[in-house]
């Protein structure tokens, strides 16, 4: 995992984060007793350098509430993990329960909610294959020195999946 400053996340999250028992991830725990690991993979699928594959899982497989805090939370990661260094942000929505689309569409949400989303590009594709969707979303800084090629790789990414889900 991409290791991030966890005082720096802190001052701007709403729910206390800390790194997990592992150290390949952080933790949260929201005020209705959720708890959320996020973290950061290294990823070569679609760019060949500083690009990595985000996730947010509930640990516990609990139904998910709505709650503000837990956005607020997510971006505060996110927030300081661009401001720590140039990356890329990949996200692809988890297929094997059929809730992908619901999470796409929260992902999406939550962009667009955000108060700094300006500062950022946000891609995101949508391929079909066998009446299943996938979804994947690219997320960097508006200001990325190599913004047309990473546009231009997550296209060719996005037509590979097509082709070998074909």
């Amino acid at each position: 995992m991409y290791c991030l400053s966890i005082e720096q996340i802190n001052q701007i999250s709403p729910y206390k984060v800390e790194a997990a028992s592992d150290g390949n991830s952080l933790i949260f725990q929201t005020q209705y007793g959720l708890t959320y690991e996020v973290g950061f993979v290294e990823d070569y699928t679609f760019f060949d350098e500083n690009a990595y594959q985000f996730f947010i899982v509930e640990k516990n497989g609990k139904r998910f509430l709505k709650d503000s805090l837990v956005r607020a939370t997510v971006w505060a990661i996110v927030e300081t993990f661009f401001q720590e260094n140039c990356n890329v942000l990949l996200y692809v929505c988890d297929t094997s329960d059929g809730k992908q689309a619901i999470r796409d569409r929260l992902f999406e949400i939550w962009f667009y909610e955000y108060e700094k989303q300006q500062e950022y590009v946000h891609l995101a594709a949508k391929v079909e294959s066998d009446a299943v969707y996938y979804f994947a979303s690219v997320i960097l800084r508006a200001t990325h020195p190599q913004l047309d090629e990473i546009r231009n790789a997550f296209e060719l990414f996005t037509e590979e999946m097509k082709d070998k889900l074909a």
